[in-house]
């Protein structure tokens, strides 16, 4: 997306690489087929397939999937936290959460709503800094 373009140009003018604030994992996005399917409680959020050790999400406690199944070929982890916000903005796939992070630069801390089993729970943390695999 043009935003996120412009604010790694930022980055590279301020620090001279791209700084992009973190969580530190790894998502599958979940809709209202998948959600009754899996039995989550909300139809839409990504869920947590796994968290980097050490990261944001790490030390805020979140948790990634402990079960393997399959998506079609593609082998998922499920049983993680599903985040459906970030600061009071709804999370519905990827591109929200791109656009969420967007806003934001390492060391901000933000508010995550999601669900861990049926209770839905909310934690701050202080996003790090992203690397290849996680976001």
């Amino acid at each position: 997306p043009i935003d996120t373009a412009k604010a790694v140009l930022n980055d590279i003018q301020k620090y001279g690489h791209a700084r992009r604030p973190s969580l530190g994992i790894r998502t599958l996005a979940i809709g209202p087929d998948l959600a009754q399917q899996m039995g989550l409680p909300a139809e839409y959020g990504i869920l947590i397939e796994s968290v980097a050790p050490g990261s944001a999400a790490d030390r805020a406690g979140l948790r990634g999937g402990n079960q393997t199944a399959y998506l079609g070929n593609e082998q998922i982890s499920i049983g993680g936290d599903l985040i459906v916000a970030i600061d009071g903005h709804q999370i519905t796939n990827s591109q929200d959460l791109a656009e969420i992070m967007d806003e934001h630069q390492p060391g901000d801390a933000v508010t995550v709503t999601f669900y861990r089993g049926p209770r839905k729970m909310t934690t701050r943390l202080t996003l790090g800094e992203a690397h290849e695999t996680t976001v």
